[in-house]
């Protein structure tokens, strides 16, 4: 559903620009679930400053069109690689450097000349995955997930049950709630979104908030 009723008194122009710019916010929802299940090593770490850990050992070589990671280990939350990284262990990675081209596939955390606390993805050990985000951005509902191991990668997020707009699928919820909940099996072993009775609104025409839906939106 894109959110838009045809009861609203909205005029077509105004229509189609809702329609575009609620499509741009679903695909742009970021759920932990989904990122962590595709990856193969999930950490919490601290981004170091530029040149800490190299300082006085010579240049790194980096490829052209990519920047240096260099980091320290807080939280392993998933290892599938057998990395032997452990709590505050040092290590060096590369991503697509962002400031240059903010679409190319890497993290887009800025370089900083102070110590930055980030959740950061990988598939291969030294090259960060562009869905990082800043620790301090990390609901507590994630910290719980990634900390007991939560999130189940065995359930289909395209098949999960949504118990408020009773559909199989991704929820019709808040862009920014998305990371507040997860598919997990229930009482019957039947892969249901968690959280989502409390934070996400169905906004589409069967929606009995479809009002409040409208006033969110514009």
């Amino acid at each position: 559903s894109s959110g838009i009723n045809a009861e609203w008194p909205l005029r077509p122009g105004i229509q189609i620009f809702c329609l575009l710019f609620i499509n741009i916010l679903t695909c742009k929802a970021y759920i932990t679930q989904q990122e962590v299940c595709k990856s193969n090593v999930v950490v919490r770490a601290v981004i170091l400053p530029k040149s800490t850990l190299h300082h006085g050992h010579g240049k790194l070589t980096v490829p052209k069109f990519y920047r240096l990671f260099e980091i320290k280990i807080q939280e392993i939350f998933k290892d599938d690689l057998k990395t032997g990284w452990y709590e505050n262990s040092v290590h060096s990675a590369i991503s697509k450097d962002t400031s240059f081209n903010p679409d190319a596939d890497g993290c887009d955390i800025p370089v900083s000349n102070k110590p930055t606390e980030a959740l950061l993805y990988f598939d291969s050990l030294g090259k960060v995955k562009r869905t990082c985000k800043y620790w301090s951005d990390v609901t507590s509902f994630e910290k719980k997930a990634l900390r007991k191991d939560l999130y189940d990668c065995d359930c289909d997020l395209d098949r999960c049950f949504d118990p408020v707009s009773r559909k199989r699928g991704k929820p019709d919820c808040d862009m920014k709630k998305m990371n507040m909940i997860r598919c997990t099996r229930d009482a019957d072993y039947k892969c249901v979104w968690k959280g989502a009775q409390k934070t996400c609104l169905a906004c589409n025409s069967y929606s009995p908030a479809k009002k409040h839906c409208a006033s969110m939106w514009f």
